[in-house]
């Protein structure tokens, strides 16, 4: 450990996925950053099965390379027993995403020392066994950590910026009681580790070698159990269930409970017949989903599963781990950069890191309250997805499940807030159960037609938008707002729409606009707002000629439907 004397740009507390990857982009930026992880790696962790959403992150930090030569098994797509029926329902990755059409099952061990080793060959120093004990700092602004090293004495470290990634133990949310658990996703997970057993083509009758690396989720009257083939013959099996079901259990009686379950599924038993139970006892973790209810504070931020944690049914968690970690590199970048723009960096990091999460989260809930029937389920993913793709209603589904809809640098770009939001998840998961008929699917169908005609209208001419009184749609809001520029963030003006049964529609205008939309009344013509504006920010020869800001600022938004000319 270095001397306590020692300040880092940056100090991130942990070494998973979401604080190694973090630390290598500080690192490829120049910051001098240190990583402390208490355990010593390699070491065990559940969450074996990755989705496509954490390319761009593994690829912006520079590991993508290492990870795809590692030898982990390729996953295509997942595998779903969960309906009315036990027929199976198998979704690939590539009916949306043809270069993106894959991840990996992993053995966590190898992949998190993978992570964290590429770190520190980026530049990060890496302490291993060293314990986070709390935030360093007074006044309410955080200025480092307080440690206990390997030989058991405790030291400080001080930072510029401090960046809790410890995972569900969460230092920062229990120190500063921020933590929020979902009563709807309290599940337990009971799992361990098998050897051996048949393939997916043997008991589930697949005849395409690629979904030999399909994760299979398998609904059971109690939860539902995950199988995740990892490389070689070591498989991932996790028993999903309410609290109550294992509530005073012994260790020996929850491992009792655990393989009865999993050896009464008759499709996991199919797959584990012949197989070895290789773990001593089951691994336990509970209270599955949590928010922090901030994300950020002075001189320090969370990240991964310290600032949230979702539950596991589709797969998100290492995704939302280093997706969020390439988020906050570019807050961190900008603000470096461009120090008055700090502060609206870090709300962007936590307005959409939380805006994806809160997605999944609500994703997941509408997962279990309803009963799905495949074809009924992607319907209903159909008016989710966004019109101008054109999906399938199987490629609307696949869309969610990829983890690629909200993923940072989804299709070798940065999204703005990804996801969906909880109404459009709703509308999926609503009424699972039921069939959609002839006459619910026109509706749906004219609801999209609605929707992509909206604000397809021809902008209005200069002369009218100067002449008319502009006035702000009742379902229109704005805010100051930073967006993807290269690899760091520029502020912009973002103009929100909300759409009947279409979820939010967005409108990003340079952040010069915002005067502008502040001086839209409905009283104000446009030449009012030309002149209070040339009359605040002109009376110099040098003063730009504002004419141009708000002409073509009211006609995009009259182009869009946002503000009506009076």
């Amino acid at each position: 450990m270095s001397s306590p004397s020692d300040a880092y740009d940056a100090l991130i507390l942990g070494g998973g996925p979401a604080g190694a990857t973090l630390g290598a982009l500080l690192a490829r930026d120049g910051l001098r950053a240190a990583v402390l992880e208490k355990e010593r790696m390699p070491r065990p962790h559940v969450g074996e099965s990755l989705i496509p959403g954490v390319l761009a992150a593994l690829d912006a930090s520079g590991a993508l390379p290492k990870v795809e030569r590692a030898g982990f098994t390729r996953k295509y797509g997942a595998t779903y027993v969960w309906g009315r029926t036990r027929e199976p329902w198998t979704v690939k990755f590539s009916e949306v995403y043809p270069d993106q059409a894959f991840a990996w099952q992993v053995d966590r061990a190898a992949f998190d020392k993978l992570l964290l080793d590429h770190a520190a060959a980026e530049g990060v120093e890496v302490h291993q066994g060293v314990t986070a004990l709390g935030p360093l700092g007074s006044d309410g602004r955080v200025e480092g950590a307080r440690v206990r090293l390997a030989d058991g004495s405790e030291t400080t470290v001080a930072a510029d910026l401090t960046i809790d990634a410890t995972g569900q133990d969460a230092l920062f949310g229990r120190h500063f009681r921020t933590r929020e658990f979902n009563a709807a996703l309290r599940h337990v997970a009971l799992y361990g580790h098998w050897s051996g057993g048949r393939g997916l083509h043997e008991v589930l009758g697949s005849g395409d070698p690629s979904d030999a690396g399909n994760i299979i989720i398998a609904a059971v009257p109690d939860g539902w159990i995950w199988h995740i083939p990892i490389a070689h013959t070591m498989r991932s099996v996790g028993l999903v269930t309410d609290p109550a079901a294992v509530a005073g259990l012994s260790a020996a009686d929850r491992t009792a409970h655990y393989l009865r379950q999993v050896r009464a599924c008759p499709e996991i038993a199919a797959l584990l017949e012949g197989a070895a139970w290789t773990s001593e006892r089951v691994q336990a973790l509970s209270d599955w989903s949590f928010f922090c209810s901030s994300f950020r504070g002075p001189g320090y931020l969370l990240v991964g599963d310290a600032a949230c944690f979702i539950d596991p049914i589709l797969s998100t968690g290492v995704t939302l781990a280093v997706n969020g970690a390439l988020r906050a590199a570019r807050a961190i970048r900008t603000a470096r950069g461009t120090p008055w723009l700090g502060e609206l960096a870090y709300d962007w990091y936590e307005t959409e890191y939380r805006a994806v999460a809160q997605d999944f989260a609500d994703l997941a809930v509408h997962w279990y309250h309803g009963h799905a029937d495949s074809e009924a389920w992607f319907w209903r993913a159909k008016r989710l997805a966004d019109p101008s793709r054109n999906y399938s209603i199987r490629q609307a589904f696949v869309h969610l499940s990829s983890g690629l809809a909200g993923a940072s640098g989804a299709q070798g770009r940065l999204r703005s807030a990804g996801g969906y939001s909880p109404r459009q998840l709703e509308l999926i998961y609503d009424n699972l159960a039921a069939d959609l008929d002839a006459e619910a699917r026109t509706d749906i169908s004219d609801a999209e037609t609605r929707f992509e005609g909206q604000g397809l209208a021809r902008a209005p001419s200069a002369t009218a938008v100067l002449l008319g009184r502009p006035r702000l749609g009742g379902a229109v809001s704005f805010r100051a707002h930073m967006a993807e520029h290269g690899d760091a963030l520029r502020p912009v003006t973002r103009v929100t729409r909300l759409h009947p049964n279409a979820g939010p529609a967005h409108v990003e205008l340079p952040i010069a606009a915002l005067p502008v939309l502040d001086l839209i009344d409905g009283a104000r013509s446009g030449h009012d707002v030309l002149a209070v504006l040339q009359a605040r920010y002109g009376g110099t020869r040098a003063a730009p000629d504002l004419r141009p800001l708000v002409v073509g600022t009211l006609q995009r938004l009259a182009h869009t439907g946002a503000v009506e000319l009076g």
